[in-house]
């Protein structure tokens, strides 16, 4: 038993492009009964596929976050909860705990579980992100002390968040093409009610029903003016002179979020071509042996990248800063998280508002709106938590991108009525 522990242990701690390319060669091999040689392929095609989308987001956010911080300093908002990114959540809150190590293991058997028993069509294969559903157990554990209790917060949460991956993967497949995928991120997927809600209330609404933002529709009215790339480029410049940077590195910031936007699409089409023939292999062996077909659960990076994704998320960086400082009640200083949270929390909603810009950036003026208020209220319990594993901050603290989720913040609430 100590032995399997360990191996749990260590696959754990792998680098999340290699745990995924492990984990999509085993697939390849097992479920999809591809040849080794192809199953090699496919998994280091997805294993880049990954690391390019991961450094592209990783350059956006570096690009981005300075300015920002610029600009929030500049304003004096007087916020005492700081938004410490989810490198916190992951270095000081989730990774730490003492059981973390028990969660891989349990999370993969209930996945294997929920298939066999018909209650799921995912196999989530980046179970990296595994550690998202551990904030529901971090929150539960800072609440009540109990293990019992933090590892059922993390099992319910999973279960959740494979129904809601389930429920959007025909939406995502039909409006990006990405058959055979579902996005199991347990802080993207949780919002995409959100966007269903905006949909179906401007649907109702004569004036605004008609306001069509897509990326096709700016382009054909607009020519190349508006299209994604070169939005990205002017606001990359507006940001820089709000943060009074030069002349020089305003362009640079600009060409910097445009390079974002062109370049993404074309690395997750090396994703799309390695996990093909792995998801064509699975289904056919799936519909014969189960009698239905999987999805290839996948991180929310795979849709940050569309045009309409990151778009909206643009529009929306300068409305969340706004939104922390007028609602009333919240404490929370966006900060680490801003750049890169606004196109991941609302990527799962714009499938639903048919990837309109307009709907997509309502949708994301509601998330927001929630996230600030469930940060604000979980704060507590997040910094509480670092204090418990020996890593505790400076101040309070949050992640807009880690401690935001509706799911996590009521099973806490829950499980601390049963403690």
């Amino acid at each position: 038993m100590e032995r399997i522990s360990a191996m749990f242990d260590w696959y754990g701690m792998l680098p999340a492009a290699v745990m995924i390319m492990v984990g999509i060669f085993l697939m390849g091999l097992l479920l999809a009964r591809l040849k080794i040689m192809e199953a090699l392929k496919s998994s280091i095609y997805v294993a880049s596929g990954i690391v390019g989308l991961n450094t592209l987001i990783g350059m956006f956010a570096g690009a981005a976050i300075p300015p920002l911080i610029s600009v929030i300093q500049s304003t004096n908002m007087k916020l005492d909860i700081v938004d410490f990114g989810v490198a916190s959540a992951q270095a000081s809150v989730v990774f730490p705990l003492k059981f973390f190590g028990l969660l891989f293991p349990i999370g993969l058997v209930v996945n294997f579980l929920l298939i066999l028993i018909k209650q799921t069509n995912t196999f989530d294969v980046d179970i990296f992100n595994y550690w998202v559903f551990g904030m529901s157990s971090a929150f539960t554990y800072a609440a009540t002390e109990s293990l019992g209790l933090s590892i059922l917060a993390f099992v319910i949460t999973e279960i959740i968040v494979l129904k809601l991956a389930d429920f959007t993967a025909p939406v995502i497949a039909k409006e990006y093409g990405l058959e055979g995928i579902s996005i199991p991120h347990g802080n993207a997927v949780v919002f995409a009610p959100v966007g269903i809600l905006v949909n179906w209330i401007i649907d109702r609404i004569p004036f605004l029903k008609d306001i069509d933002w897509s990326p096709e529709t700016i382009e054909e009215r607009f020519g190349g003016l508006v299209e994604p790339s070169t939005l990205g480029f002017f606001m990359g410049i507006v940001l820089g002179i709000f943060a009074k940077l030069n002349f020089g590195d305003c362009l640079l910031l600009g060409v910097t979020i445009a390079a974002f936007m062109i370049i993404f699409p074309k690395v997750l089409n090396i994703l799309i071509e390695g996990i093909q023939p792995v998801a064509e292999g699975m289904r056919e062996v799936t519909e014969k042996k189960l009698n239905r077909k999987l999805y290839i659960g996948l991180d929310a990076a795979v849709l940050v990248g569309m045009p309409d994704v990151m778009a909206t998320g643009i529009l929306l960086v300068p409305a969340i800063l706004v939104l922390s400082f007028i609602l009333p009640g919240n404490r929370v200083l966006p900060l680490a998280d801003l750049a890169i949270a606004a196109p991941f929390l609302v990527s799962c909603c714009m499938p639903y508002c048919k990837r309109n810009i307009f709907r997509g950036f309502v949708s994301g003026i509601i998330v927001f709106i929630i996230t600030l208020y469930i940060c604000t209220d979980t704060a507590a319990l997040y910094t509480e938590i670092a204090k418990i594993n020996g890593l505790p901050f400076d101040m309070t603290a949050t992640s807009l991108g880690a401690a935001s989720s509706p799911i996590s913040w009521i099973i806490a609430k829950v499980m601390l009525l049963f403690s």
